[in-house]
């Protein structure tokens, strides 16, 4: 019963940051922001969904240490890929040339340098 709760918390939480990514991303008003959006579904929400379904396995098969070493990699996996993926396109688009939301303050991107 306690298990069936915290793969249910794990998946439902997980499923929720990505529903909540999906819906901020319709109303995001530019491709950085988009970018911004998506960084959270991949950062938080599938590592929270794996967790989920590594929880239920174990409860379902037993533990294995192949299982863990095989959820450890995936989630290292889904942080490392988050964080460069979001810096790689958010420098992608910016250098593209793509419109960025005037509300985009401060926007150290497009101000020269101070000079020293």
């Amino acid at each position: 019963m306690v298990v069936t709760v915290i793969v249910g918390l794990l998946c439902l939480t997980g499923a929720a940051f990505v529903l909540v990514s999906a819906v901020a991303m319709l109303k995001a008003r530019d491709g950085l922001s988009r970018i911004n959006v998506l960084s959270a579904a991949t950062g938080l929400g599938l590592p929270l969904i794996v967790m989920g379904a590594f929880v239920h396995d174990v409860r379902s098969n037993g533990f294995d240490w192949l299982d863990l070493v095989k959820v450890v990699i995936a989630v290292l996996g889904f942080v490392i890929m988050s964080s460069v993926a979001s810096n790689n396109l958010g420098r992608a688009a910016y250098r593209s040339g793509a419109p960025v939301d005037p509300a985009t303050i401060p926007n150290e991107l497009a101000e020269d340098p101070p000079a020293s």
